[in-house]
């Protein structure tokens, strides 16, 4: 023991002359969480749609986990750029109290598909326990483009509208020459 403390002393002093910074290396633990998202790993719709992105969070310690935090994370793999969820979902983030040792907890989001795209969803949770957030696996999704334009319904009014006015400015015009 005498021997390793001695060699210790060495190392540092041996740094510390020869300009090497020593480095402290801290070893970050995950919260004993385990997030999995329950719908489908690949979600479509169309913008203007909604759907229910379900999940489970399970404290897998042997310890109750206190004042435990989820919320979605949310990536437009289109543009290579995180979305600001402030039109997608009404409830950003999801407060758990406590979780008991091997509790399963549900998780539920609603996502309303705002824009046609590719995105990558994410579920994270954070404790104040631990340095590291525990990640859910990801779900994509492909929203597509919604078509407000039906023509079958604008094309009667856009062509019909003219008409009637120019038949109805004939029928002014024959009764006015009729008249005079």
């Amino acid at each position: 023991m005498k021997k390793f403390i001695i060699n210790t002393a060495i190392f540092f002093m041996l740094s510390i002359l020869s300009g090497f910074p020593l480095q402290v290396y801290t070893q970050t633990v995950a919260p004993p969480l385990a997030i999995e998202i329950l719908s489908s790993t690949i979600l479509n719709g169309i913008a203007g749609d909604y759907v229910t992105v379900k999940a489970q969070i399970t404290n897998t310690g042997g310890n109750p986990l206190n004042d435990v935090t989820t919320y979605l994370s949310l990536m437009d793999l289109d543009n290579k750029m995180p979305v600001d969820l402030e039109d997608w979902s009404v409830e950003k983030g999801l407060y758990i109290e406590t979780i008991e040792s091997q509790q399963i907890l549900p998780l539920e989001w609603k996502i309303h598909f705002i824009k046609a795209g590719a995105y990558a969803l994410v579920i994270i949770a954070v404790t104040p326990s631990s340095t590291v957030p525990q990640v859910s696996n990801i779900t994509q999704f492909k929203v597509a483009p919604k078509r407000n334009l039906n023509p079958g319904q604008v094309l009667p009014v856009a062509l019909g509208t003219p008409i009637v006015l120019i038949f109805i400015l004939l029928i002014l015009s024959y009764k006015k020459s009729v008249v005079d």
